[in-house]
């Protein structure tokens, strides 16, 4: 008979491609964890770009909202201008421009340019 004598170790354990297919696992969760933070966060600035077009969409200067109570609706005419419309609105001793800019705020408006057949809401001076 004759016996075999190995030098081979059965015990042999190879730390280092452990730790290598370990170190690349743990890098792989890493990045599949940004990539995961990253599409949360854009979704979440895509739906609260949504939500502010559309609060800005139902609040525009075309169709401010119904006319409150004492409050009155004026169609703009040709040529008219906000300066002439708070004139012929405001009380007697009532700044104009007071009356320009609870007009244009009310209206929701950025600029002073109206146009003919525009609707506008006079708001009450209380």
């Amino acid at each position: 008979m004759m016996t075999t004598i190995s030098s081979y170790s059965t015990n042999y354990k190879d730390g280092g491609a452990n730790k290598r297919i370990s170190s690349r696992l743990h890098k792989e969760r890493r990045a599949e964890r940004l990539l995961v933070r990253l599409a949360a966060a854009t979704l979440f600035f895509v739906l609260l770009f949504t939500g502010m077009t559309l609060v800005k969409g139902f609040a525009d200067g075309e169709k401010p909202a119904n006319a409150g109570v004492g409050e009155k609706v004026m169609i703009v005419s040709k040529g008219e201008t906000l300066w002439n419309i708070a004139g012929s609105v405001r009380e007697e001793n009532q700044d104009i421009r007071r009356v320009i800019f609870d007009i244009k705020s009310r209206n929701n408006l950025t600029s002073s340019v109206l146009l003919e057949g525009q609707s506008l809401i006079i708001p009450t001076n209380e």
